[in-house]
C-alpha cells in the first residue's frame, strides 16, 4: 500500500476532501484504471466504503467511471480535475456576488484584511476599484501599469472618474475617451495603492523592490483611509498634470475634494460649473443634499486648505474634504457639471 504524502493528504482535507477521498484518488494516480476491489487492496480502505467514496469523488468530477463487469474506474489528472475545481469555485464565488449585491446591507464595521502574496494583494486592489461609484485615485510606478490597465477601462466605462498617479505616463490609448480621466506625473513612486470613494483603500508596498512576498493592506478604517489620503494629497502638491480627458463633463465625480478645486482652478474662468453634492454639516453633523453654481475654490498648499465654494439657496458654502474643521461642510461626493 502506498501512503499519501502528507503534504498531500494535509493539503486535500482542508479543502474538503475526506481521507478516504484523498487515499482512492491517490491510488488511482498512482495506479492508474482499477476496480473497486483493486482500490480497496491498494488504498487500504474498507471494501464496504469504497463506492460511496467512488460516488463522490465522480460528483466532484476527480474520478470517472467505464462500464464493464466488474466496472473501473479512472482517475482525472490533477490539471483537468482542479481546472473543474476550480470552475465550479469561480461559479459559486459569482453566485455570492450577485446574492450580495441583492442584499441590503447595514453598515459594517471598519476592518483591515492583510496579505504578503503580490497576486491576492492585486485581487484586493481590484476589488477597493470595483467599490468605486464616484472617483478612484490610484498611485503606481509605470511597471506595473499593464497588469491594471484592464481595471482602470472598468472604472471609466463605469463612470467613474479616474485620477491616477505615475511616474512615467504610458501609452493611454486604451483609456482615451472610455471616460473621466486625469493622469498627473510624480517621480518617487515605490507603492502600489488604490481608493476609492474615500471609503476604502488598498495598499501593496515597496512594489519596486520587486519582493517575492510584499506587505500588503485593504482597509476600511476611516482614519487609515485618510491617512492614505492625506498622502496623496502632498503627492498632489509635487505632481504634474499631464492628461485630463473629460469624456464626460455633465457627470464629473469626485470624493478627494482637492482634485474638484483643482478642476474649478483651471476651467470656472471659461466655462459655469454647478455642483450636486452630499455633505456633513461641521458642527452639528448632519447630512445635506447641496445645489449650486461654484464661484470659487481654496487650494492652499501653505495653509493646507483646499475647499470649492458654492452659491446655494442659502449663500455662500465651502465645500471641504475629509476630516473638514474651518469650512461649512464635510464632503467626499461631489458632483460637478461644465458647460
Amino acid at each position: 500500500m502506498m501512503e499519501v504524502p502528507p503534504e498531500i493528504m494535509q493539503a486535500l482535507i482542508e479543502i474538503g476532501f475526506t481521507k478516504y477521498e484523498t487515499l482512492t484518488y491517490w491510488t488511482l494516480l498512482v495506479y492508474g484504471p482499477s476496480t473497486a476491489k483493486e482500490i480497496s487492496e491498494k488504498s487500504g480502505i474498507p471494501y464496504n466504503r469504497v463506492y460511496d467514496t467512488i460516488s463522490s469523488l465522480k460528483r466532484r468530477g476527480f474520478v470517472t467511471e467505464i462500464n464493464g463487469n466488474p466496472k473501473i474506474y479512472a482517475p482525472y489528472s490533477p490539471r483537468i480535475a482542479f481546472f473543474r475545481f476550480k470552475k465550479e469555485l469561480d461559479d459559486i464565488m459569482k453566485k455570492l456576488e450577485i446574492e450580495l449585491k441583492n442584499v441590503k446591507k447595514e453598515e459594517q464595521r471598519p476592518a483591515i484584511w492583510r496579505s504578503h502574496d503580490f497576486e491576492e494583494a492585486l485581487e484586493m486592489f481590484r476589488e477597493t476599484l470595483e467599490s468605486a461609484r464616484r472617483e478612484v485615485i490610484v498611485v503606481t510606478p509605470s511597471e506595473f501599469f499593464e497588469d491594471i490597465e484592464g481595471d482602470l477601462k472598468e472604472v471609466l466605462e463605469r463612470n467613474v472618474t479616474l485620477s491616477l498617479y505615475i511616474d512615467k505616463v504610458p501609452d493611454l490609448s486604451g483609456l482615451i475617451g472610455r471616460g473621466n480621466l486625469f493622469v498627473r506625473q510624480f517621480h518617487k513612486l515605490n507603492h502600489l495603492v488604490g481608493m476609492a470613494d474615500g471609503k476604502e483603500v488598498a495598499m501593496i508596498q515597496n512594489v519596486t523592490f520587486r519582493p517575492s512576498q510584499p506587505p500588503s493592506f485593504r482597509s476600511t478604517y476611516r482614519e487609515i483611509v485618510f491617512s492614505q489620503y492625506s498622502l496623496i494629497l502632498e503627492i498632489f502638491k509635487e505632481a504634474t498634470l499631464e492628461v485630463e480627458d473629460i469624456s464626460n463633463p455633465q457627470d464629473i465625480r469626485f470624493f478627494a475634494v482637492f482634485h474638484a478645486a483643482d478642476l474649478v482652478k483651471r476651467h470656472l474662468h471659461k466655462t459655469p460649473i454647478f455642483a450636486e453634492i452630499s455633505a456633513r454639516k461641521v458642527g452639528s453633523g448632519e447630512m445635506e443634499k447641496l445645489y449650486g453654481s461654484v464661484v470659487g475654490y481654496t487650494l492652499s498648499f501653505q495653509r493646507g486648505t483646499n475647499n470649492v465654494h458654492v452659491e446655494t439657496d442659502r449663500g455662500i458654502v465651502k465645500i471641504g474634504g475629509m476630516f473638514a474643521v474651518i469650512e461649512d461642510y464635510e464632503s467626499t461626493d461631489l458632483k460637478l457639471i461644465m458647460g
